[in-house]
Parts: structure tokens; C-alpha cells; sequence
């Protein structure tokens, strides 16, 4: 078997048949760079390729499961864009990795799950959450669209009223209220979920292999070529959204945000 790749933002932990994959830039809220959705799509693509594998569990580092798409990486790379082009490319071969695999995927959601954090979860198999975490999509607030083929999964998951709360409205979910919609699996205490995640990951992946793909394979079927088109459309949107002025002005005043924070706290 080929060893895990080392990666920078991503860790990965192979024990008994499950990958173990945690968001790992804690100091930021595991919010996601360029480089974050590279090492996503690599400990990805080792965990969907390795035969070892049966369960990926995806999860992050400290407080935060992740605060979704680092608004600031790139900001001032490329004046026709706010968000760079590989980066789109690399959701692309990453939502269709998760949308293709044969693996089951657990998300365990550790904390506030923040737009890209919400929009993700919803191509899982099962997602448990802690009782804290917070979800909410600010896509149209920062002048750019749903992602990760969330405009099918949200509609379809928790009926068209309640996506248009999070997509169109920006409003703020807890877990127990999209445990009750149907996005999430069960909610687990802090203390608990990684230990009874692992326990549930390990049940499943001591269950007949080849069966196990086969039932996943059927609860996929109606719904894959759906997602595919979705996030074809969608990443096509945030790239066109992505060069708006809406847009450029929504991250620099974001940006001038943070740096005024920046400054406030280094005179205190």
C-alpha cells in the first residue's frame, strides 16, 4: 500500500480500515487556502485509491470543524479575480472525487462550520456534529454562489424554503435545527465524537466489503450525475461571480476589515 502523503494543512491517520482526515490550520480556524484544498484533494485522492480504506472520516484541528474558503488568500495575487482560478480547479477534481468514491464518508463536525464548512458536508454519507457547531452560508454576501453542488443538496436535503434561509438569506443554523431538516446524522456531546465516530467508522468498515460498495453504489445512483452537473454549473458561477466588482468590493472591505482588527489589537 502506498504510505499517506505528508501534507502541510491536512493530517491523516490510517487505523483499521478508516482514514482519518483533519483540517489542520487551527490558528485560522482551519479556514481553507490554496494550499488546504490541495492537501484536501490529495489525502482525498491516497484515501479513495488505497485498497485499505473503507471509511474516511473528515474532521479539524481544535475548535473550529473549518471556517470555509480563506476570503484572503490571493486577495491581491491577481486584480481580475478574488479567488484564483487553481483554487476552482481544485474543488472541481474534489467534489468529484467525493462524489465518485466508493468509500463511505463520515463528516464529524467539531466545532462552527462556516460556509464552505456547511456546503460540504451535504456530499457525506453520514455527518455527526457536536451540539455547538453553528452553520451558515454567506455566499451572496460576499458577492460570489453556492458551492460544493450545494444548490442540489440543500434544496433537495432540506426543502427548497430552508436553502434559500442559508443560500439566499445568510441565516445562522444550529446543529440541532439541520439534525431536525435531515443534514445531519446525529448530534454527538464534544467529549464524545471522536471517540463514538471512530467506534461507528469501525463498525462499518468490518461489514462485508464488497456489499458495502454495492449499497452505497445504490443510494448514489440517483443523485450522482445530478451533483456532477451542479457543481459544473456552480464552480462555472463562482468564477464568473469571483470577477464581479459586487464581489472585489465585498472581499477588500473584508480585507480593510481585517487589517483595522489587526491594527486595533496590536496598539491594546
Amino acid at each position: 500500500m502506498t504510505p499517506p502523503p505528508e501534507l502541510e494543512m491536512v493530517t491523516i491517520k490510517l487505523s483499521d480500515g478508516i482514514a482519518l482526515l483533519k483540517f489542520n490550520r487551527p490558528k485560522a480556524g482551519n479556514a481553507l487556502n490554496r494550499t488546504a484544498f490541495k492537501d484536501m484533494l490529495a489525502a482525498l485522492q491516497w484515501a479513495t485509491s488505497s485498497p485499505d480504506v473503507r471509511v474516511i472520516v473528515q474532521s479539524g484541528e481544535g475548535k473550529f470543524f473549518t471556517a470555509g474558503m480563506d476570503l484572503m488568500d490571493g486577495v491581491y495575487d491577481d486584480p481580475q479575480t478574488v479567488l484564483p482560478d487553481e483554487t476552482i480547479a481544485t474543488l472541481d477534481a474534489y467534489h468529484k472525487t467525493l462524489i465518485s468514491t466508493d468509500k463511505v464518508l463520515v463528516a464529524a463536525v467539531n466545532g462552527p462550520a462556516v460556509g464552505y464548512g456547511t456546503s460540504s458536508i451535504a456530499l457525506f454519507d453520514l455527518v455527526y456534529s457536536v451540539p455547538e457547531a453553528f452553520f451558515f452560508t454567506p455566499f451572496v454576501k460576499w458577492g460570489l454562489c453556492a458551492e460544493a453542488c450545494s444548490s442540489f443538496t440543500f434544496a433537495h436535503i432540506l426543502g427548497r424554503q430552508k436553502a434559500s434561509a442559508l443560500i439566499l438569506a445568510d441565516e445562522r443554523m444550529t446543529a440541532a435545527e439541520l439534525e431536525r431538516a435531515g443534514l445531519i446524522t446525529k448530534i454527538i456531546p464534544a467529549e464524545n465524537l471522536s471517540q463514538e465516530v471512530m467506534q461507528i467508522a469501525g463498525r462499518i468498515a468490518k461489514l462485508p466489503a464488497n456489499a458495502l460498495r454495492f449499497n452505497k453504489g445504490l443510494l448514489m445512483r440517483p443523485y450522482r450525475d445530478a451533483l456532477l452537473k451542479a457543481n459544473e454549473i456552480e464552480l462555472a458561477g463562482l468564477k464568473e461571480r469571483a470577477r464581479t466588482q459586487e464581489a472585489k468590493d465585498a472581499i477588500q472591505a473584508f480585507a480593510q476589515q481585517q487589517e483595522s482588527k489587526k491594527k486595533t489589537r496590536a496598539k491594546l
